[in-house]
């Protein structure tokens, strides 16, 4: 009977011991699949179990491994496990860095950014990324955003409404080349008052316009001087408030095409009340024809 009872303690404390070392061996890694071109970050305790080539992820500003060896042009798709919603990087620089084929990125709300620092170059040249939901971000902790969305050329608008950027001193270079960029939308947390370097941050965003229709223009400085949101002609930004109405956006659906110019036509035909700093494009404070006239142009030249 006492062998009995000193067997089955030492069944329990090895049952124990192997549950302790499984907890401890949990580890943040990526893994890429060649067979679809995926890169897939996990938090967990089965990496030897997994098909393909794994990686250490990268700390401060050094390269990830898969940048080094070369396998990021060859990514598609990027998936985030939900095992990696316990992990805590603290850098996300150079993560998809140079991923020209890169066309989505799954499961971004299983990474927390809590406790990251810099990430330098995160998003570099994905040109071919349409959409890009970065809106739940924790930036708090973040210094650097050096370069962070450049080259992105498919992106047509970026939600930073949760980035809280009171201690980045970086952001050269920011959204550089992003030619397609039309709306850059920030909440209550953005500020560039701790920003020294802000070299270039808007060259080249060709189509970005602020909320309150100020347009990129080349003779404006491309620092952090149109960094913050749009204020009109005396106070213009490039930016928008999240949940603001943007203007000449009509028939609120979000975008400011052909069918606003028709509803503001009806408009100006009825003398329907409607909102000033939505279809007040002449900026007269009035809604006639002049505004037509001037959605019309903005609508050619989208």
């Amino acid at each position: 009977m006492k062998k009995n009872n000193l067997l089955l303690s030492f069944a329990v404390m090895l049952a124990s011991m192997m549950c302790a070392l499984g907890a401890a061996a949990a580890e943040a890694y990526a893994c890429y699949t060649p067979s679809n071109t995926t890169l897939t970050f996990y938090y967990d305790t089965q990496r030897d179990s997994r098909t393909g080539t794994t990686y250490d992820l990268n700390e401060g500003h050094y390269e990830p491994d898969w940048e080094t060896d070369g396998i990021n042009a060859n990514v598609t798709t990027v998936v985030f496990d939900p095992s990696f919603a316990d992990a805590r990087p603290t850098t996300t620089c150079d993560w998809f860095y140079d991923m020209v084929n890169l066309q989505s990125i799954m499961g971004l709300n299983y990474l927390n950014t809590s406790e990251v620092t810099t990430m330098v170059y995160m998003f570099l040249n994905c040109n071919k990324l349409t959409s890009l939901d970065v809106s739940h971000f924790n930036t708090a902790k973040v210094t650097n955003m050096y370069g962070i969305f450049a080259y992105c050329t498919g992106l047509t608008s970026l939600d930073l409404s949760s980035f809280n950027t009171s201690k980045v001193i970086e952001m050269r270079y920011m959204f550089y080349g992003c030619t397609n960029l039309r709306t850059i939308s920030v909440g209550s947390g953005w500020s560039t008052a701790a920003v020294t370097n802000s070299v270039g941050m808007f060259g080249f965003c060709t189509s970005l316009v602020g909320g309150q229709g100020t347009t990129w223009d080349e003779s404006n400085p491309m620092d952090k001087t149109y960094a913050h949101i749009d204020g009109g002609p005396s106070n213009p930004g490039y930016f928008t408030a999240k949940n603001a109405s943007q203007r000449g956006d009509i028939n609120g659906d979000g975008l400011v095409n052909v069918a606003d110019v028709t509803a503001l036509i009806q408009i100006v035909l009825n003398s329907t009340p409607v909102d000033l700093s939505i279809a007040d494009l002449s900026g007269d404070g009035q809604v006639n024809v002049a505004d037509v006239t001037t959605l019309i142009q903005l609508v050619l030249n989208n």
